[in-house]
């Protein structure tokens, strides 16, 4: 597993050993970032990446000019993995780890005020959290109007055409992997 592209292009990050992180292949990351480059700028964005795991996604946003990234996972081992990607892509003074689960980092996240223009979703297949997530993210102050949200998921785990604010823009499938994007469009006052 490797950054793509924009100043860590090309360095290896490395993962936790076990089967509990699933990092996002190097050809979907890619393809990822194409699409959101293709409708977004990530210069001076605010990246929240929830269930971070090796953290290549946020990772990948800061090393193409994310202006920050607040990574969130339960796991100390994803916590040691992150720190250590960080440091190798000398991006570490740009990433902030929370070890916390989603929706307590949600909630601290929310109570610092802290306001975000991408979002990361890649939760563990199968276990109910692609919905779960998005209905919170929908209500949440933390994202910004414009904001974008992607969710990489098992194909039988797709989440809804919108949960209120959210609204799915685009899906796209990758083998057995499918990654949906929604954008955040609030009611206008």
């Amino acid at each position: 597993m490797r950054v793509i592209s924009g100043s860590a292009g090309g360095l290896t990050l490395v993962a936790p050993k076990g089967h509990k992180v699933r990092p996002t292949a190097d050809r979907v990351r890619e393809s990822v970032f194409n699409i959101l480059a293709s409708r977004f700028s990530l210069i001076d964005t605010d990246i929240l990446d929830l269930f971070a795991g090796t953290g290549g996604l946020g990772i990948e946003a800061l090393s193409r000019g994310g202006r920050s990234t607040v990574f969130i996972d339960t796991s100390p081992d994803a916590q040691k993995v992150i720190r250590a990607n960080l440091k190798t892509t000398r991006l570490l003074h740009r990433g902030r780890l929370l070890r916390a689960s989603v929706p307590t980092g949600i909630r601290i996240v929310e109570d610092q005020g802290l306001r975000f223009g991408g979002v990361f979703l890649d939760p563990p297949y199968r276990e109910g959290w692609v919905d779960k997530t998005l209905r919170r993210l929908a209500r949440s102050p933390a994202l910004l109007p414009g904001a974008w949200v992607v969710v990489e998921h098992a194909q039988q785990e797709s989440g809804a055409s919108a949960y209120t604010a959210l609204v799915l823009t685009d899906r796209r499938r990758y083998g057995t992997t499918e990654v949906s994007f929604y954008q955040h469009e609030p009611a206008q006052e």
